[in-house]
């Protein structure tokens, strides 16, 4: 026990983040996300993964529709892929409807470029980057234009069964589990109140390896009732490393304590990272916003954090159990999962977790092994962490 008159605090927190996928499977999925039409794609990082590989893993969920004799050969002539775009519409729409949305109507202009997408990665094998999407090919519905895409393979989704494969890649799209950047861009798209229509495109190669798009937007009628602020402020949040505050039961089935429970004035965003304290000792909150009397963070000292409590209209990081600390005392950042690095293009400055230039430059065309992603938070530029107490932005 701690006394009132010894301000300290040690957390367990390596445990908190959640486990919540359904089965064991790795995919690759990308996102793009456009506001209005546009011929090219443009990219939000300038950061290279260096592992473009698609591993593979044991599926162990336990389904009674499981097929255990289809091998990746055969997947081709045993997945109904009619069916599993039904199954697909059909849990994006129940995942809106836990969250209050409206239901996308799929339209044949979008499910045919969908389709085109999908089959097109057969003979590349490359989903990186949206390689060769062009919302001008949705035309009508290029406006507020939106992709998803993931691959899987066969052998990690484990059955022929359309609505278990649809709830797998609609789960992993919702949590990023295995996204090696992950932003919950895919999330703020199937979730975003701003669109009406989608197509969905499922394509399976000789190999085994499945392949699925989203693509979804609006015409000019649609997207003229909606007031462009309101669009613009939407698309911004993908730009955080947290998702927007939602709901998706085949995610949040181990989320039962009142850490994760929402109630008038407390709500809660997901992020997978964590904190770093800056140069003072952080208070402590309880969920509820009271300020402890006995704990406190000690200065420049990193946590994982799992969700965002936003309290009374503020937001807060959750640290432990029933332990938040206040957005305005610390620096989130963002984890990756998989090895990350960058290169820089000229003489780049070096800032400290709280924004400031340190005085030191790395050299131009340096590269770097990053395991954190941030947004300084004097110049809002985003920030990759290469070293202790040691960042370089974007640009």
């Amino acid at each position: 026990m701690f006394s009132k008159s010894k301000i300290a605090i040690v957390l367990a927190t390596a445990s908190l983040l959640l486990s919540t996928n359904i089965g064991t499977y790795i995919v690759s999925a990308d996102i793009g996300t456009y506001i209005v039409s546009a011929d090219t794609t443009t990219n939000d990082t300038t950061t290279s993964d260096t592992d473009t590989t698609v591993s593979t893993a044991t599926n162990d969920l336990d389904s009674p529709n499981r097929t255990t004799t289809t091998t990746n050969a055969t997947a081709k002539d045993n997945i109904d892929t009619a069916a599993v775009k039904a199954a697909m519409l059909s849990e994006l729409n129940r995942l809106r409807s836990q969250n209050g949305l409206t239901q996308l109507t799929s339209v044949d202009v979008l499910n045919n470029y969908a389709q085109v997408r999908t089959d097109s990665f057969i003979s590349t094998g490359n989903i990186d980057n949206h390689a060769g999407w062009k919302s001008i090919n949705m035309y009508p519905y290029n406006y507020t234009a939106e992709e998803n895409i993931s691959q899987m393979p066969f052998s990690m989704i484990g059955t022929t069964n359309p609505t278990a494969i649809a709830q797998k890649v609609t789960h992993e799209f919702y949590s990023e589990t295995y996204d090696s950047e992950p932003n919950y861009g895919h999330r703020k798209n199937m979730l975003n109140p701003y669109i009406n229509y989608v197509g969905i495109g499922v394509s399976v190669s000789s190999t085994g390896m499945v392949y699925f798009s989203q693509e979804m937007g609006n015409d000019q009628a649609a997207y003229s009732k909606y007031d462009p602020a309101d669009v613009n402020k939407y698309y911004l949040t993908k730009y955080n490393d947290y998702a927007n505050v939602s709901k998706y039961d085949l995610a949040d089935t181990k989320k039962t304590s009142a850490d994760y429970t929402s109630r008038d004035d407390y709500e809660t965003a997901d992020i997978r990272g964590g904190v770093t304290t800056k140069d003072y000792l952080t208070p402590l909150y309880d969920r509820y916003g009271n300020k402890s009397d006995e704990l406190q963070l000690s200065p420049n000292s990193d946590w994982l954090s799992d969700v965002i409590g936003i309290i009374n209209g503020k937001y807060y990081y959750h640290v432990s159990t029933n332990g938040f600390v206040s957005a305005d005392d610390v620096l989130p950042w963002a984890s990756f999962l998989y090895g990350y690095s960058i290169t820089t293009t000229g003489v780049t400055k070096v800032y400290d977790n709280s924004g400031n230039y340190t005085g030191k430059t790395v050299e131009p065309n340096s590269r770097w092994i990053v395991d954190r992603r941030a947004v300084n938070p004097i110049t809002q530029a985003k920030m990759y962490r290469i070293g202790t107490n040691a960042w370089i932005q974007k640009d």
